[in-house]
């Protein structure tokens, strides 16, 4: 039988733990791109460049929480006010006036969702989860 050392355990935790933390709080560019949230979201769909920061702007009374969905957990080259949920997505809650960011490393199509209530695990059934009303926006991050 293997000993447990809970020394290592809390080493691989802590690594875990501060990876996202590694990442840069802004663009790698210099270039900000602003989705605005009200009673809606505006642009519902942006254009960037790989490595523009996306900046989501909650002007509501209320916080929200922005959903958005990756192939991979790498595919950041900086974030603020976001952690990971279930995997690969990321998921930000943005009280009203202020905001989160993401820049994205590579090319590609990433789709988003804004929620005004947040999704919530758990329910009637085993493993169910109550998604809220959520309004998509798309981000297409494109080299020139």
């Amino acid at each position: 039988m293997i000993p447990f050392k809970p020394r290592g355990l809390l080493v691989n935790l802590l690594c875990l733990a501060t990876a996202c933390a590694a990442l840069p709080t802004t663009s790698r560019t210099g270039a900000v791109h602003e989705i605005t949230i009200a009673e809606g979201i505006s642009p519902r769909e942006l254009e960037v460049q790989p490595r523009d920061e996306v900046q989501l702007a909650n002007r509501r009374e209320a916080p929200v929480w922005v959903y958005f969905f990756r192939d991979t957990p790498d595919a950041l080259s900086c974030q603020r006010g976001f952690a990971y949920y279930s995997g690969t997505k990321k998921v930000a809650k943005i009280e009203p006036n202020q905001s989160a960011s993401l820049c994205f490393a590579n090319a590609g199509i990433i789709v988003y969702l804004v929620q005004f209530h947040p999704s919530v695990q758990g329910g009637g059934r085993l493993g169910a989860t109550k998604i809220s009303d959520a309004i998509p926006g798309v981000v297409l991050a494109k080299t020139p």
